[in-house]
């Protein structure tokens, strides 16, 4: 399930295998996590903060003094977008091929190692940055993609931070943030003793907001420890000091339903984002930082209507399609809400050749204005349906070239449209380059 680890892909933070997790789920609370306690102690006593990770300080570096490959030009400064920065081609997508898949070297996150915060001498890189139901956030206006606070449950206690910059002609991940030490990292909590958040199952809790050069995590699906532990808290990491903000900043969002696979759908023109919680569907907005309420839950469904659904903002028309309705699973449905306050949630019928593809559970799912098309991310290689935002007919959509992975535990958001880069990005694992489908 969403909110377990996968027995052979989860490490417990970071340096020893879930052994005693089930194939369904571990209890990070009952083991011991590299040798100390998740509640506990450093291992040799040095902090996070005290070793190098790979030319980086753990405990927090600079943007600009932890390069790892990538690219320092690339980089908008004090966080802040000031628009779109076309800067051409990167060598990676020269000669691409509408609708070709093609691999992009060199630029798997297991390429990046990070300090294992229990044992400060090690170096990990575990899959389950990706693979334990995370995803990423993107800034359209220079193709840089974020990673941060991934991991949760019993895979991975790390709340560190990472950005890999698309532009450059050798995308490669680097480090901008290591995480807590070990000394400050407690299970089942939503804040470690240093005042950052506690590592997550990110579902599609990651968006970034150009606006405020920050990373949002807009819940908590799946702390680190047991997984029972979970929040409607909103976290910033500042990409003008490479730290977390602290507790509180933001506005939290309304509890009640479930926070365990939420979705999440950003507009891509204003950065607003549109979710369901306490029986509503509600606005978060990226100027304000606070919630509204848009349209109440139909009367036929509890709080998990759209528990694991992929969404997308309908820029043309203002709206929001949530692909899975789960109780309309037979009906073929998914639900559209309208950005108006006091605007009601609709049912809508999918028809065509992929219409029962829509359940799916953690797929991606990416509106394209040029396009004016939905684009559907199943788990499945390089599958991707496409959909009529006006009629909600599915279609398999056409791709040529080399077949990616499957999506690990879902795919989540880590199907992105990058419009300067005119295609989409999909990231299939924690071990796995990112692939790229140009659309043109």
């Amino acid at each position: 399930m969403a909110g377990g680890s996968t027995a052979g892909g989860s490490t417990a933070a970071g340096g020893s295998t879930a052994g005693g997790s089930a194939a369904g789920g571990s209890a990070a609370g009952g083991s011991t996590a590299g040798g100390s306690t998740a509640g506990g102690s450093t291992a040799g006593g040095s902090t996070a903060g005290g070793s190098t990770a790979g030319g980086s300080t753990a405990g927090g570096s600079t943007a600009g003094g932890s390069t790892a490959g990538g690219s320092a030009g690339g980089t908008v400064a004090a966080g802040g977008s000031p628009g779109p920065i076309d800067a051409g081609v990167p060598a990676w997508r020269s000669g691409a091929v509408a609708w070709q898949w093609l691999e992009v070297p060199g630029s798997a996150l297991s390429g990046l190692r990070v300090v294992d915060p229990f044992n400060a001498t090690m170096m990990v890189a575990p899959t389950a940055r990706i693979n334990a139901w995370n995803g990423l956030a993107v800034n359209r206006d220079n193709n840089r993609v974020y990673l941060a606070c991934a991991g949760g449950h019993g895979d991975w206690a790390g709340n560190e931070a990472y950005d890999i910059d698309l532009q450059a002609d050798q995308p490669r991940w680097r480090l901008l943030r290591g995480p807590s030490p070990g000394s400050t990292i407690s299970i089942d909590v939503d804040y470690y003793s240093d005042g950052r958040p506690s590592s997550t199952h990110l579902y599609y809790a990651l968006q970034y907001v150009r606006a405020r050069g920050r990373i949002f995590k807009l819940s908590a699906g799946s702390n680190w420890g047991t997984g029972n532990k979970n929040n409607t808290f909103v976290d910033a990491f500042n990409l003008t000091t490479n730290d977390w903000d602290p507790q509180g900043a933001f506005p939290a969002g309304a509890t009640g339903g479930p926070n365990i696979d939420r979705p999440y759908a950003q507009d891509a023109l204003t950065d607003d984002v549109y979710t369901f919680v306490g029986g509503n569907f509600r606005k978060w907005s990226a100027t304000t930082a606070t919630w509204e309420t848009l349209a109440a839950r139909p009367g036929y469904a509890n709080n998990d209507v759209v528990s694991a659904s992929a969404s997308a903002f309908d820029t043309t028309r203002s709206r929001v399609l949530f692909a899975s309705n789960l109780y309309r699973v037979a009906q073929r449905q998914g639900l559209l809400v309208t950005t108006n306050p006091g605007s009601t949630a609709t049912d809508v019928t999918f028809t065509g050749t992929h219409a029962t593809t829509m359940a799916q559970s953690g797929a991606g799912l990416e509106y394209v204005s040029s396009l004016d098309a939905y684009f559907f991310k199943p788990r499945a290689g390089g599958t991707v349906v496409r959909i009529d935002p006006v009629t909600f007919e599915t279609s398999l959509q056409a791709t040529t070239g080399p077949t990616p992975p499957d999506g690990a535990n879902g795919v989540y958001n880590r199907w992105r449209y990058l419009p300067l880069l005119r295609g989409f990005i999909y990231l299939p694992s924690g071990s796995s380059n990112f692939w790229f489908l140009p659309t043109g």
